[in-house]
């Protein structure tokens, strides 16, 4: 693992622009293990956090326990755990991962003196939003393109040659995770699939959308 170390004013969430593809849906609670479920059992990757709390090592998740054990999570219909940023990295994807510590300013940090990024041009982010006040936005898959990987490439040198990866693989495993989501919506908003969990605490007017 190489780790790189840059000095940073202020926290910052590591992401790089906008990336396509990617599929937008509604998910909370039991829809999220459901997802997660599906990755562990069925698409071989390694999972990350996208950035690791401050002053904390970055975490990898090795199954469905771990991340319950990370988010303090004991029951998914019921507890309100916090927006998961996930970097998935299909198996087979070769490619160069950039495990980065971050220096933190501790005076404009509470203290905290560093934290930890995961990223790489073949990565794919799962983000998995939790509601604020009962308003849900939508959770996303995300991934860069090759032609947008290499367009980006010399702008930011330390995320490897974007040539290294094997996109076949990246592109498969993000088509497998977005039809498997699409495939598990019961209904929609506009072009976003809405999963069960979601469906039924809509219904019960426990949960409004945003979008």
């Amino acid at each position: 693992m190489l780790i790189q170390t840059v000095r940073y004013p202020y926290p910052t969430r590591f992401a790089i622009a906008s990336a396509m593809p990617n599929c937008d849906f509604f998910a909370y609670g039991d829809d999220h293990r459901v997802i997660l479920e599906h990755i562990f059992r069925t698409m071989p990757c390694r999972i990350f956090e996208l950035a690791s709390e401050v002053d904390t090592e970055l975490a990898e998740f090795h199954s469905l326990a771990d991340i319950e054990h990370r988010y303090q999570i004991n029951d998914w219909s019921h507890d309100q755990h916090q927006t998961l940023h996930l970097q998935l990295y299909a198996e087979g994807a070769d490619g160069y991962v950039n495990f980065r510590r971050v220096d933190l300013n501790p005076k404009k940090c509470d203290g905290a003196t560093y934290r930890y990024s995961c990223n790489g041009w073949g990565l794919i982010q799962l983000y998995l939003e939790s509601p604020r006040n009962s308003i849900l936005r939508n959770s996303h898959t995300n991934h860069n393109s090759e032609t947008r990987a290499h367009n980006w490439a010399t702008t930011y040198p330390d995320m490897g040659d974007p040539a290294s990866w094997n996109w076949a693989v990246v592109n498969s495993f993000s088509r497998k995770l977005n039809r498997f989501i699409r495939n598990s919506g019961v209904e929609k908003r506009g072009s976003r699939v809405i999963l069960p969990h979601t469906a039924l605490l809509l219904a019960s007017q426990r949960l409004t959308l945003l979008g």
